[in-house]
């Protein structure tokens, strides 16, 4: 059901559209000029710095489509990413069987791993890629180290792909080689820290770093950098990474805190037998008990490193966001198979109990708060295209130093579609666009820097796809813009007891730096089982 569920999810949303960032567009700025490049230069564009990571897995991946069908889709960037994602728990079952346990006791774990929270990597090629693509790669590197002592090749060979998926994945080196000191394999210890010096020297060669660093003076900084990392850690329980009060993050705080201090517990019940192990007195049988330390010590560096690089720039609230979320099941699972692996059946049995039916009910309850959210990143990613298209001198590409031409060259190899442009012509020299009927728009006002356009009493229903909705057009003789109404979901109640799912009203809002001086007709265009209708509210806006 979980799988199920995910798949229809997908489905429903995924949209051969650049997302909200231009990762995408920067991304496949690799195919231009590649098959005519050295072998030297191809391997400096692939492994070059973004920002800080080297994406040399996504690239490939990204050539390697284009080279074999001629062209891309950013959906086929994303079903590979999420196949990546699916086949963990493939990992987690090879892991689980182990226990020689009944298969319910692992019938929690997909329902948390297949949960939406992260639905920014879901439906991102680029970050999709990267973040999916890295935690696969790391572990099936644990998996390896763990079961197959004496296959350190292959252990190592997903290693070094980890660390060119995103750049956290050279982390698992120093996880592995701790395995093999604990359990006593000094020369496959000695090894995996050969190799690490010589992929990170590959790594950090002509790097430069972009961010700024964690300043341990600042009193403030501190602060976060704690809250935060526990946050990281149990960001799960906040339910959704936007739109939330203060308050929810905390909750995230306490369950990562939470987390950590059952793992410590059943950590002590294995500390002889690890330090045994170590000694060589003995050596060390609970394997499952093992890999799941060796998650839990990758998720932990993780945080802890995303807390010295991001905590300057994106401070405590950062530490939550979307992309970042799929570290805190993660955690929850490693949790859970060291549980397995430690308590007796009594407790496993309680356990149990409470468990399975608290996943699937946290599963449904992530999957109505965060669709809504998933929903209007779409509709955002698709207005943000039209944008680039007809303003050439639009902010948010000159933002990314790139021009429309180019944005037009790239978006050539993945051919995304223009729903919003069909049926009338966007780059017509006036102000006036032939509408099909009057919807008077509640809210024309300025906030701070954004425009705000509201429709309070419409229903923005959604038949075909989920690029149908509402779009509000600002239209003058030279510029033309559209950004989407914010949808919302009832609440769940409603839901359940009406079947209705999104509730009434959405607000569109213009950042005014991205909207150039001229005076603007309001329209909306309502995209309804594929079909475009425009309508006239009756309100203009005058940018100076």
């Amino acid at each position: 059901m979980p799988v199920i569920i995910y798949i229809i999810v997908f489905q429903s949303i995924a949209l051969n559209v650049n997302y909200v960032a231009f990762d995408d567009i920067l991304i496949l700025g690799i195919i231009p000029g590649f098959a005519e490049a050295s072998w030297t230069e191809r391997w400096a564009r692939l492994s070059e710095l973004f920002p800080e990571h080297r994406l040399v897995f996504s690239r490939s991946v990204i050539l390697f489509l284009y080279n074999i069908l001629g062209k891309l889709n950013l959906v086929w960037l994303m079903a590979i990413a999420n196949l990546c994602w699916g086949f963990c728990v493939v990992i987690f079952y090879r892991v689980f069987v182990r226990t020689e346990l009944s298969l319910w006791y692992f019938l929690p774990i997909p329902w948390l791993w297949f949960n939406i929270q992260s639905f920014e990597n879901i439906f991102w090629g680029v970050s999709s890629l990267c973040n999916f693509g890295v935690i696969f790669f790391v572990l099936i590197t644990l998996y390896f180290t763990v079961y197959y002592k004496d296959r350190i090749i292959f252990s190592l060979l997903f290693a070094v792909i980890a660390t060119f998926s995103y750049g956290n994945g050279m982390f698992v080196f120093p996880v592995i080689g701790l395995i093999h000191l604990l359990t006593n394999r000094l020369r496959s210890f000695l090894i995996t820290m050969g190799v690490a010096v010589v992929i990170s020297v590959v790594y950090f060669f002509d790097f430069a770093p972009i961010t700024q660093s964690l300043n341990f003076t600042d009193p403030k900084q501190l602060r976060d950098g704690f809250f935060g990392f526990f946050g990281f850690l149990g960001s799960l329980a906040t339910l959704s990474a936007y739109d939330i009060p203060v308050f929810m993050f905390y909750t995230g705080v306490i369950a990562g805190m939470f987390l950590i201090a059952v793992f410590l517990i059943l950590l002590r019940k294995q500390f002889v037998l690890l330090v045994d192990s170590f000694r060589q007195r003995a050596e060390y049988q609970n394997k499952t008990f093992l890999f799941a330390l060796s998650v839990t010590m990758f998720v932990g560096i993780t945080a802890l490193i995303l807390t010295y690089k991001r905590i300057p720039s994106d401070a405590f609230e950062g530490m939550f966001k979307g992309r970042y979320r799929m570290y805190s099941p993660m955690l929850c699972i490693a949790v859970y198979l060291a549980f397995l692996s430690v308590e007796g059946v009594n407790a496993r049995r309680v356990a149990l109990a409470f468990i399975l039916p608290f996943t699937i009910i946290l599963n449904l309850v992530i999957l109505h708060d965060n669709f809504a959210k998933a929903v209007n990143f779409r509709h955002a990613a698709i207005a943000q295209e039209f944008n680039a298209r007809y303003n050439p001198d639009w902010l948010g590409i000159r933002m990314f130093s790139m021009d429309n031409r180019h944005f037009e060259k790239i978006r050539g190899y993945y051919g995304s579609a223009d729903p919003l442009a069909e049926g009338w012509t966007p780059t017509s020299e006036s102000d006036r666009i032939l509408y099909d009927g009057i919807r008077p728009a509640d809210i024309v006002t300025l906030s701070g820097d954004n425009i705000f356009i509201g429709f309070s009493n419409d229903i923005f229903e959604v038949e075909k796809d989920f690029s149908d909705g509402a779009y509000v057009i600002l239209k003058s003789a030279n510029h033309v813009y559209a950004a989407s109404p914010t949808l919302y979901a009832t609440p769940l109640k409603t839901t359940v007891r009406r079947w209705a799912y999104f509730a009434k009203g959405g607000i569109a809002s213009f950042h005014t730096a991205t909207v150039e001086p001229g005076h603007y007709k309001i329209y909306l265009l309502v995209r309804k089982n594929g079909q475009n209708k425009i309508y006239w509210t009756g309100r203009t806006w005058d940018e100076k």
